[in-house]
């Protein structure tokens, strides 16, 4: 297997990236051990444009890898791997995600904006991940809710450095293969930061409601056996029960954090695929899925995509 190890002293960062996603906030439970499939593939072709689709997991375990051999031969193919983001330079990333997710200097920390019993809560939970609730005060109410639940995650067993990314990176450094970014760090930052502090307090309650409940440690449960599978059914029942949700915190995840995303994705994959360098995609399971999914909207652009 690749050389994680080597990956860890960038976790602080990394992790701080990763719970930006939506992935992230659900990942908290240790599965079934992964079965060969490991993950979903497509291949994409229009003319003489060919792309090749991954679709990753934002956290994992070691036993995820090696990927399967067919996995592995797909990228030794590609010219170029493409990532949703490039969160690797801690250099470049670290600035970023301290002026977008932290209040600044001077600035009230979140302790003195969140309802009482609100705080009662973040503490119970910050306690549970191993945290004083203290060190989380200076995040914004999106980045402390992430970050609670990829921090819960850690504690179970999953972590950033053995995410599909995470392989991806270090598949690239001992290759010497190009790493490209289909969006950027700060455009994934600035949905988040578009919400209202109204509804990023309403994102974090939920969030923590959720926790209580244990129904995030189901959802990722059943997220995960899916993606180890290659149980494109389940991923299709996941997202419909996603998409379901009426509060405001589940409409803005779909309508922003996922499908938001989706016009700039595909336009970033038609770009790739006309390259005439061969592109293999790597973007979070769940956008592939769904009518308003990656695959749909690829065939809606007159792409022949086909499972792999």
């Amino acid at each position: 297997m690749l050389g994680f190890p080597a990956f860890e002293p960038r976790m602080r960062i990394v992790l701080a990236v990763l719970s930006a996603l939506v992935f992230a906030a659900a990942a908290m439970a240790q599965t079934t051990p992964a079965a060969a499939q490991r993950g979903f593939w497509w291949e994409a072709t229009k003319g003489n444009q060919r792309v090749l689709l991954m679709g990753t997991l934002h956290v994992g375990r070691a036993d995820f890898y090696p990927l399967p051999p067919d996995a592995m031969r797909r990228l030794r193919e590609a010219a170029v791997i493409a990532v949703e983001a490039d969160v690797f330079n801690v250099a470049k990333t670290g600035p970023i995600v301290q002026r977008m997710a932290f209040f600044a200097d001077g600035e009230p920390g979140l302790d003195a904006r969140l309802p009482a019993e609100l705080r009662r809560r973040v503490e119970a939970a910050a306690r549970r991940a191993g945290l004083e609730a203290s060190r989380l005060w200076r995040m914004k109410p999106w980045m402390l809710a992430n970050t609670l639940v990829l921090l819960e995650a850690v504690r179970s067993g999953f972590t950033p450095a053995f995410a599909t990314e995470s392989f991806l990176f270090e598949f690239t450094q001992q290759t010497g293969k190009p790493i490209a970014e289909l969006e950027s760090l700060e455009a994934q930052l600035r949905i988040f930061e578009s919400a209202s502090a109204e509804l990023q307090i309403v994102y974090l309650e939920q969030v923590i409601k959720s926790m209580e409940s244990g129904e995030s440690e189901r959802e990722v449960t059943r997220l995960v056996d899916a993606w180890s599978r290659g149980d494109a059914a389940a991923m299709e029942a996941l997202l419909a029960k996603m998409r379901a949700g009426a509060a405001p915190a589940d409409r803005f995840v779909m309508e922003q954090i996922i499908d938001g995303r989706h016009p700039a994705m595909v336009a970033g994959i038609e770009r790739m695929a006309a390259s005439g360098r061969l592109h293999v995609v790597a973007v979070g399971a769940l956008h592939f899925f769904g009518p308003n999914g990656l695959v749909e909207l690829l065939r809606r652009r007159g792409f022949a995509v086909r499972p792999l």
